[in-house]
């Protein structure tokens, strides 16, 4: 597995490496030839000149495609977080009739996707990817906290009053949850100014504006 890199950095080497030495050949026989013989060496060299603009192209059309992917995975993954954000177990618990409660967890599996590729590695994305970083951050921490919000609810039996307790500490505003949930609205943000465009991107936000309208 770890041969396959090398094999397609080596390949990527021996095609241009070719290419160019080909152009190089067509130029000095361009020089060389007389007047009258110059038709042909202009033709090889305009051929060749297309075929190196040609992989380049198709190598920047792969990774714009790697790209647009990664972004309309990374919008489904925000109306899917969205709705767990928004999911009625996190609601505060009723004082009178508190209940023990297990909640739904964010997922990360689209944004750990995004940032482990490097498909957006170009500048241009870079505050998109630095809002990446920190929502996993915190996604990841706000499981771990809800993790021990469930064993105090359930493993220890709690009462009433503890109940309460771990709801409250669940949505202070200092919170994992409350900070989870800002993220979320800076991705929605930044996905809408900077990707609307994009008619998979501008799809699935329009998808998300209609769930939490209709909520």
């Amino acid at each position: 597995m770890a041969l396959r890199p090398m094999r397609r950095s080596g390949y990527s080497v021996l095609t241009f490496g070719a290419l160019a030495l080909a152009l190089g050949v067509c130029a000095s026989w361009l020089v060389a030839a007389p007047f009258d013989g110059k038709w042909e060496p202009v033709i090889q060299t305009l051929a060749l000149v297309a075929a190196i603009s040609g992989v380049f192209a198709e190598r920047r059309a792969a990774a714009q495609e790697r790209e647009r992917q990664t972004l309309h995975a990374l919008a489904d993954e925000l109306v899917k977080n969205t709705g767990i954000l928004d999911d009625a177990r996190f609601r505060p618990l009723d004082p009178a009739g508190p209940v023990h409660r297990v909640f739904p967890r964010p997922v990360l599996s689209a944004t750990d996707a995004a940032l482990i590729s490097g498909v957006l590695a170009d500048p241009a994305h870079s505050g998109l990817v630095a809002l990446l970083h920190e929502w996993r951050d915190t996604v990841n921490e706000l499981n771990r906290r809800l993790d021990l919000a469930e064993l105090r609810s359930f493993v220890v039996e709690a009462k009433s009053a503890e109940l309460l307790r771990v709801d409250r500490d669940l949505r202070r505003e200092d919170g994992h949850l409350h900070r989870a949930r800002a993220i979320r609205d800076r991705i929605e943000r930044q996905l809408r100014e900077r990707y609307g465009d994009d008619e998979g991107v501008a799809e699935r936000l329009e998808e998300l504006a209609a769930a939490r309208g209709g909520s």
